[in-house]
Parts: C-alpha cells; structure tokens; sequence
C-alpha cells in the first residue's frame, strides 16, 4: 500500500473492514487502524476520546485523519484468544461482557459489535476495541447485539461453538433485569445484523436461528 505512513511496520490483524498496523520510530508503542472503504475514522475516535474521560476501557486515541486512526498499542490476548486455549471459562468470559456492557449503558453510547474478539485482556484491565458501529442507542439493542454474535458463534462448526453457548447463557442471565431487557430488542439486533454488507451468505442465513436460540435460552 503506498500510502501507508512512513514508519508503519508489519501487518498485525485484518478484521471485516480495518487493517491494523504496528507504528515505529515516533510513533512506537502504537498501531494504525485503517479502514479499507476509505471511511472517516473521526466519528470512532470522537467516541473513544469521550468513552476515555469517562472512565471507559477504550484505547487512547492519538489521531484522527480519513481512514487513518492511530492509536495505543494493547498488550495481552483477546477474550477469545484466551478462551480458546482455557484461561478464561466460558462462564467467566460471559460474565465479563455483561460487565463491560453494564459500564458502557451508564454513557450516551451503544458498541454494537461487543464481542470476545473485541476485548483485549491488557495488563491494566479489559480493553474494548473496535468502536466503528458506535453510535447513541438503547442499551437494550446493544446487548441483543452481543447476544446475537455469541449465539451465531454458538450454532457454527467451530470447535469453541460449545463454550459459546456457556458464555451466552450466563451473558443473558447477567442481564437480566428491567433495565434494559434483551429480548425486545433481539429482532432489531437480528435486522441489523443480516444487513452487515461483510456477511457471507452461510453467516446471514444463520442470523435467525441465532435469533430463536437467544429467545429460548432467556425463556
């Protein structure tokens, strides 16, 4: 890529839509997130920079610019990195996302893509990352969102498809309660969901059968 700063290092992880890079010289110690639509990055970082003064386990931000967002380099493994060799249970891991959503529904912002794979286990503490759906929302919708993703992971083949289904069941029942109730909310998330351009076929058809599952395990 030719326009990749002058000091960009390796390729550390592609998602749906970014590319993340490691940072040298000046910049060492931090990565570059690039979206590869060429999307506006200043939405996401103004949300992280106020999810930051708030208290939020977010990275800190240190620009901003077109697609371009360079940011703090986190160390330690993803939620799901440590779930799939045993550190965390599956329980455990449910009842950390529960947490975070809880802390995040105390603020204006909704994640919308709060996952195993975007939670970062730092020294300090869980970090969330990814913050490109966010937006202002109902919390409701927020946690039917991570529900959704947890229980598609819990129908796939994969070979963690059983722990995910341990961490959904305790992820609903940490959230339960009036406040922001999750099954209301389930058929938007779902609708949102199938509308993900990066979706393949397989992944959209199963949206609905994730959908059913969240409902008879909050039943």
């Amino acid at each position: 890529m030719d326009d990749v700063p002058v000091g960009t290092g390796a390729l550390l992880g592609t998602g749906r839509s970014a590319d993340v890079y490691a940072l040298t010289g000046t910049d060492e110690g931090r990565v570059l997130r690039r979206y590869r639509d060429g999307g506006d990055t200043g939405p996401e970082a103004r949300i992280m920079r106020d999810l930051a003064r708030r208290g939020y386990p977010v990275p800190r931000v240190a620009r901003a610019a077109g697609p371009d967002l360079v940011m703090e380099r986190l160390a330690g493994p993803t939620l799901l990195e440590a779930g799939a060799v045993g550190d965390v249970t599956p329980d455990a891991a449910g009842a950390l996302l529960a947490g975070l959503l809880h802390r995040l529904h105390v603020t204006p912002w909704i994640h919308l893509d709060l996952h195993p794979g975007n939670v970062v286990l730092a020294p300090t503490g869980p970090v969330v990352i990814d913050w490109r759906t966010a937006r202002e929302g109902p919390p409701g919708l927020d946690r039917a969102m991570s529900a959704l993703l947890l229980a598609e992971a819990a129908l796939s083949p994969a070979p963690y498809a059983p722990g995910a289904r341990a961490a959904l069941a305790t992820l609903l029942d940490r959230l339960g309660g009036l406040d922001a109730p999750v099954v209301p909310y389930v058929p938007e998330a779902a609708t949102l969901r199938a509308a993900d351009p990066n979706l393949s076929a397989p992944e959209r058809a199963a949206v609905a059968t994730a959908a059913e599952l969240i409902t008879a395990l909050a039943g």
